[in-house]
């Protein structure tokens, strides 16, 4: 926009110069100078009108994209959300399972013990029997 008041400036100067040679300006020369300083006001008032009207178009696609990216935000953050949650159900099954491991792994050795105790008291107290333990789906040693 400067360079264009520069570009008027300097038009209206060279007619000046130009008039200032001669002895007087004529009507004619008079008319030519408004009219080309009048082009050039219009041409600004365009450069100015066609900016304005990027602007605003610019304005509108940024508003779009801050609503755009606000959701994306707040959809990230809930699912950011929904995952922490399940992250912590996770752990809270991972710690129970652990410890119903060990609770299963403490009853099957003291399951464990007490077969083999039985079965080697029966045979302590009863030498006369043989016993052969039925088959079961617990493993024995």
């Amino acid at each position: 926009m400067r360079q264009q008041w520069v570009n008027t400036a300097a038009a209206a100067i060279s007619l000046a110069l130009l008039a200032g040679c001669s002895s007087q300006p004529t009507t004619a020369d008079l008319m030519r100078g408004q009219a080309e300083e009048a082009k050039a006001v219009a041409k600004v008032r365009d450069q100015l009108a066609d900016n304005w009207e990027s602007g605003k178009s610019l304005v509108a696609a940024g508003e779009k994209q801050i609503v755009s990216g606000e959701n994306l935000v707040n959809n990230g953050e809930s699912n950011i959300a929904k995952g922490q949650a399940l992250i912590d159900k996770g752990n809270g099954q991972i710690k129970k399972g652990k410890a119903r491991i060990a609770s299963g792994n403490k009853q099957v050795s003291k399951g464990r013990q007490m077969v083999d105790e039985s079965l080697e008291s029966y045979r302590k107290s009863f030498p006369e029997n043989s016993v052969t333990p039925p088959k079961s789906n617990l493993p024995l040693r």
